[in-house]
């Protein structure tokens, strides 16, 4: 699981902290035809920073608390799929009927429910695509756009404010940084 979520880091290209400020999404409006028109990753990948803050959003929705990047992939080119042939339809749609047809890997390292503020000190690099997945799930379980994803410098703030309450749900945390 942690090459995969390096792997989804990677695709993006830059680290997340540079890519706070242009890609944040809000997973409720966000259409179809935003998504298929978001450039593809080297090697024909559909857009994963999307595809996380989704499955985050979709996954508070659906009462799912746990992160299984091992689905992420096939799942996001499933919806990608789908997107393309009704590009008006809301992406959070499509990504909750692709859900549904995915197991959920229970064993799996990041859990919103779960994960701690030292969980992410600890190993940064694996838990960077799950500050993203977090953010979508706060997003759906707040019912707010509310986000760290929005500057560099809310990131920033959520990471230090993360690094000072080790025993704090990232969850918790992220919550209060969120605007």
């Amino acid at each position: 699981m942690k090459k995969l979520l390096i792997l989804c880091c990677l695709m993006l290209g830059l680290p997340v902290a540079v890519q706070a400020g242009s890609d944040k999404i809000d997973p409720a409006t966000y259409v179809c035809a935003e998504l298929i028109t978001q450039p593809i990753a080297d090697g024909g990948q559909p857009p994963v920073f999307e595809g996380l803050q989704i499955d985050g959003y979709v996954s508070a929705k659906m009462g799912n608390p746990i992160a299984d990047p091992e689905t992420l992939a096939p799942m996001l080119g499933q919806v990608y799929a789908a997107c393309q042939a009704n590009p008006t339809k809301k992406a959070a749609t499509v990504w909750q009927e692709a859900r549904k047809t995915f197991p959920v890997d229970t064993t799996s390292t990041w859990r919103a429910d779960k994960s701690l503020c030292k969980d992410y000190t600890a190993n940064p690099d694996d838990g960077s695509g799950f500050v993203i997945w977090l953010d979508g799930y706060n997003q759906g379980r707040s019912d707010k756009p509310a986000s760290v994803l929005t500057s560099d410098d809310t990131l920033k703030a959520y990471l230090d404010a993360c690094s000072k309450k080790p025993d704090a749900l990232m969850l918790d945390v992220l919550a209060e940084s969120a605007k």
